[in-house]
């Protein structure tokens, strides 16, 4: 048997529930404010549209807008009108883009196959165009300029690294999903070599979770602001946790730094599964004793957890000169983002 032969009849629904696979893509799209479908490898959708905005609710509602228009937001390659650039991102309306994210199942070095694409949008890239701009778009589709600016003020602006970020985030969460459902199903039918297999394994995730860790960081600092931020990790059979990703924050400091379960906000954040949030007009009062770092503004801490299981504490900090302090809807994003890190650490950390 060819080695390719061992995963190419694989489906993306042979390998991730659809259920699930919408529940994922609704939980991306809360942390992100962004719309999102998934397509299958032969380009039909297979999920429904995630956080769809009033341009797609409202305007593509008309059939014969939505039949000339809607063409252009399924990629070219996959049977629609949008051209893919270097960037796997397209077009679908002058300056509204939709960015692809590839679902590979990577079976070795060298050996993979997509089963399907996330895609993200229609977003904005760097800066809205001037009003004026998008009025050829809206007498073409039959709508005041004034209604289809509302429309373009809705969609997320993106930094490039802000997508960039994000996308990788994307990525290297759902390949590592499928990776291991694909890894499930081949333990089943081979059982030889387990144990050089688990130990090779074992390396190859302590890689994987530092580098999922930094691309989720980028992804903390691009939708709160934050001007610092640290991942602390749970050593179960220790109790301990300490910090396994950071920035804003000098190396020497992180490195030396660990918490028992109970201990400071973090180590009660994650014995309670409680998130705190941490300004100077509202604290809570059963956590105002532990401050100890009077340089910043606000604070927010999440644990990583998912059911019974914890798996660490997100941290994430603005100094005195943001802005503005952190308040509740930032802690409701802080705390999605880090359900969406427990997803992955669960796959990656036995618990």
């Amino acid at each position: 048997m060819k080695r390719n032969d061992r995963y190419s009849g694989y489906l993306l629904a042979d390998l991730i529930a659809l259920p699930q696979l919408q529940e994922m893509q609704e939980s991306f799209a809360e942390v992100a404010n962004v719309s999102i479908r998934t397509l299958d490898s032969s380009g039909e959708f297979v999920t429904v549209m995630s956080s769809p905005p009033s341009l797609c609710t409202e305007i593509f509602s008309n059939q014969s807008v939505k039949s000339e228009i809607c063409d252009h937001c399924r990629p070219s390659f996959l049977g629609g009108r949008g051209l893919v650039d270097e960037e796997m991102s397209f077009e679908c309306l002058p300056g509204l883009r939709n960015y692809l994210v590839p679902l590979r199942l990577t079976v070795s070095e060298g050996v993979s196959k997509i089963l399907g694409y996330m895609m993200i949008g229609p977003v904005i890239f760097m800066k809205r165009r001037d009003k004026e701009d998008y009025r050829e778009i809206a007498d073409k589709l039959g709508v005041p300029l004034e209604q289809f600016w509302s429309y373009v003020l809705e969609l997320r602006v993106f930094s490039y690294k802000g997508i960039q970020s994000f996308l990788e985030m994307i990525g290297h969460l759902m390949n590592h999903i499928l990776s291991l459902a694909f890894n499930a199903r081949s333990i089943e039918r081979e059982m030889t070599n387990r144990l050089k297999m688990h130990t090779r394994a074992n390396r190859e995730q302590a890689v994987q979770v530092r580098e999922f860790l930094q691309i989720f960081l980028e992804l903390i600092k691009e939708i709160t602001g934050a001007t610092r931020s640290s991942v602390m990790l749970l050593d179960s059979g220790k109790g301990v946790l300490s910090i396994k990703a950071s920035f804003g924050i000098p190396e020497d400091v992180a490195g030396s730094v660990s918490l028992k379960m109970g201990e400071g906000i973090a180590g009660l954040s994650a014995e309670s599964k409680k998130p705190f949030l941490i300004t100077e007009e509202s604290r809570d009062p059963g956590i105002q004793e532990r401050l100890s770092q009077p340089a910043l503004s606000s604070s927010m801490v999440v644990p990583i957890a998912s059911g019974e299981n914890v798996y660490g504490v997100l941290n994430v900090s603005r100094d005195r000169a943001a802005a503005r302090s952190f308040n509740e809807f930032d802690l409701s994003v802080a705390t999605k983002a880090a359900g969406l890190a427990a997803v992955a650490l669960g796959r990656q950390i036995p618990s």
